[in-house]
C-alpha cells in the first residue's frame, strides 16, 4: 500500500512537471535579472528560506544535456543545489509533506533512502540521475542549502 501511494504521488508529480505551464512572471523576471543561462524546464515555489516566500527552485537544462537545480530568491540571489543528468524531476514539499514522504521511504521494501527535514522551511527534491533523488533545505547556521534526504528507486 505504501509503495502504491509513493508511486501515485511521484507519478502525479512527474506528470505535472511534464505538463507545466509557462513560468510565473516573477520567475521569468528573476531568470533575466540573474542572467541564468540555459533553458528553464521545471520549477516549484516555496518558502525556501525563512521569511522569503517568493523563492523558486528551478531546473535549468543545458544544450549539451543534463543541467542543474538552482534556487532563485526574489532579491536576485542564486544558489546551486546540484547538477543533474537526463530529464529533470523537481518538487518542493512543506516540512510536514517531507516527513510523510520520509515515512513512506522507510516503510518501502523497494526504495532505499531517508528524508529528515530539520528546519521550518520548504524542502526541495530533485532526481540527479534516472534512479537517485536528493533533497535540500536551507540551513540558517550554515547559510547554505544542505542535504536532508535522498533515495534510490
Amino acid at each position: 500500500m505504501i509503495r502504491l501511494q509513493w508511486c501515485l504521488a511521484f507519478g502525479a508529480a512527474a506528470a505535472l512537471a511534464a505538463a507545466q505551464p509557462e513560468p510565473p512572471k516573477e520567475l521569468s523576471v528573476l531568470m533575466a535579472k540573474t542572467r541564468v543561462d540555459g533553458q528553464l524546464t521545471g520549477w516549484c515555489r516555496g518558502e525556501l528560506r525563512a521569511g522569503r516566500r517568493n523563492a523558486f527552485a528551478a531546473a535549468v537544462t543545458s544544450p549539451a544535456g543534463g543541467g542543474r537545480y538552482l534556487v532563485l530568491d526574489a532579491d536576485g540571489t542564486v544558489a546551486l543545489l546540484a547538477p543533474f543528468k537526463g530529464t529533470p524531476d523537481l518538487s518542493c514539499y512543506t516540512p510536514a509533506e517531507a516527513r510523510k514522504l520520509g515515512e513512506s521511504i522507510r516503510a518501502s521494501e523497494t526504495i532505499r533512502g531517508r528524508m529528515e527535514p530539520a528546519f521550518s522551511t520548504a524542502v526541495v527534491c530533485g532526481f540527479v540521475d534516472a534512479t537517485s533523488a536528493v533533497c535540500w533545505q536551507y540551513s540558517p547556521a550554515a547559510r547554505a542549502f544542505v542535504e536532508v534526504g535522498e533515495w534510490q528507486t
